[in-house]
């Protein structure tokens, strides 16, 4: 296969190769299947059929509202929520998301992202009515229902219980 690349691609390509001490094409070999899923998990109507079951229990986490979701034409995949940060959970369900979504850990890392997104502040206005959060499909293809398995499994249970979110009290009552 002949594959024409931008110059300015070419040369980025060509960089990152030497400096991995590879060559051009298995650099490219190596990073295309670091993002193209087997083919047998190249099925958009996975997207199409979990998305729904994600936003449906992202719903009944406490203090969340989703927005949002979608889905790209080449399978990817984001659902854009509210956390209401007058809630007392609020940093809870913050900390809870961003551990399970960004970083369980080196071992089991899941191929999503959770971010705050926001329009610019000095045009609109602060964090309770502007800002929003964001959770995003890395790669495509990505089944949104073992996304929502695995906060299932990891997230306070039932989730929508607020007592089992109370793991710890931020207020500092003085009993030590």
């Amino acid at each position: 296969m002949e594959l024409e690349l931008p110059s300015k691609l070419r040369k980025a390509l060509e960089r990152e190769a030497a400096d991995a001490k590879r060559t051009l094409h298995a650099h490219i070999v190596r990073k295309l299947e670091a993002v193209t899923p087997p083919a047998e998990h190249i099925n958009p109507a996975v997207v199409s059929k979990g998305l729904p079951k994600l936003v449906e229990f992202l719903n009944r986490v406490p203090a969340v509202r989703v927005i949002s979701s979608d889905s790209t034409p080449d399978a990817y995949w984001w659902v854009k929520l509210e956390i209401d940060i007058s809630d007392p959970l609020a940093w809870h369900v913050v900390q809870e998301l961003g551990f399970v979504l960004n970083y369980i850990s080196l071992q089991e890392k899941l191929p999503t992202m959770f971010m705050p997104v926001s329009p610019p502040p000095y045009l609109n206005g602060g964090p309770a009515e502007f800002l929003a959060w964001a959770i995003e499909s890395k790669f495509n293809y990505i089944d949104p229902e073992w996304i929502k398995s695995e906060l299932e499994g990891r997230l306070p249970s039932p989730v929508e219980d607020v007592a089992q979110w109370n793991r710890d009290d931020d207020s500092d009552d003085g009993d030590a």
